[in-house]
C-alpha cells in the first residue's frame, strides 16, 4: 500500500512539473509579452469579462493561476486596488507584469511567481476575491482538490469566488475524435496532462465539502459555437 501511496504522489510531482514547463514554454513563445488590445477586449468570452468584473468591488482579490492577468487587468479597471495575480510560470509572471503596465494597472496589480506550497503559506480569511480561470481542470486531482480547499480557507466569508472550467468530454465523445481518456476522465497530449474531465455534477461535489453553489453558467470561446465551458459561482460555507 505505501509503494502505491508513493507511486501516486510522483506521478503527481512529475505531471505537476510537466505542466510547468509546458505552460513556461507557451508564454515563451508568445509572439510579444505584451497584449496590446483594449482591455475591454482581453477575456476570451464577454461571460469571463463579465466575471472578471465584477471582482472589481472586492477590497483584495486573488486570481489564482492567472496567466497573462487578464483577468487581473479587468477587476482593476473595475475598481479593484489590490490584486495578487498568482502563477508557477515565470513567464506568465512576465506577461502580466507587462500587461499590468501597460493598461496602467501595476500599483494595483501585485504579480507573485508561486510553487505548490505558496497557497498553505496565506493567512486565513485574506481575500475578498478568489478568481481561477482554466487550471482546476489541467492538473492533477489531487492538486485541484488541494487548491479548492485552501481557497475556501483563504477567502471571507462573503468573498466573491469564481471558478472557470473547460467543457465536459464524455468518454464516447473522446472516442469518436480519437482521443484517450485515462481512467475515464485524463486525456494527455504529447505526455503533457492537457484535462481531467468532469460533469458539472462531478465539479460541485468536490465543491460542496466547501462552497454552495450561487450560479452556473456556460461560455464559449470565440471560434466555438456552443457554449459549454463552465463558470461557477460559488459561496463558502
Amino acid at each position: 500500500m505505501a509503494d502505491k501511496y508513493g507511486e501516486m504522489a510522483m506521478n503527481i510531482r512529475e505531471d505537476n512539473q510537466t505542466l510547468r514547463e509546458h505552460w513556461d514554454n507557451v508564454f515563451r513563445q508568445a509572439e510579444s509579452i505584451t497584449d496590446e488590445r483594449d482591455w475591454h477586449d482581453l477575456a476570451p468570452s464577454r461571460k469571463l469579462f463579465d466575471a472578471a468584473a465584477s471582482l472589481g468591488s472586492c477590497a483584495k482579490m486573488l486570481d489564482y493561476g492567472c496567466g497573462s492577468g487578464w483577468a487581473s487587468v479587468i477587476a482593476a479597471k473595475h475598481g479593484c486596488q489590490d490584486i495578487t495575480s498568482a502563477d508557477m510560470s515565470y513567464n506568465a509572471i512576465m506577461h502580466t507584469t507587462a500587461n499590468a503596465q501597460f493598461h496602467g494597472v501595476s500599483k494595483q496589480i501585485h504579480p507573485e511567481k508561486i510553487d505548490d506550497a505558496w497557497l498553505r503559506s496565506i493567512p486565513d480569511h485574506t481575500y475578498d476575491g478568489f478568481f481561477c480561470s482554466n487550471v482546476l481542470d489541467v492538473i492533477p486531482p489531487l492538486t485541484a482538490d488541494e487548491i479548492i480547499r485552501e481557497s475556501a480557507r483563504i477567502v471571507s466569508d462573503e468573498a466573491t469566488v469564481i471558478m472557470s472550467m473547460n467543457y465536459y468530454l464524455s468518454p464516447q465523445r473522446a472516442k469518436e475524435k480519437g482521443l484517450e481518456l485515462i481512467e475515464g476522465n485524463r486525456l494527455y497530449v504529447d505526455g503533457v496532462l492537457r484535462m481531467v474531465s468532469r460533469t458539472d455534477e462531478e465539479w460541485l461535489e468536490r465543491f460542496s465539502p466547501y462552497y454552495s453553489l450561487l450560479q452556473l453558467d456556460h461560455f464559449a470561446w470565440p471560434s466555438e459555437k456552443k457554449e459549454t465551458r463552465r463558470l461557477f459561482y460559488l459561496q463558502k460555507k
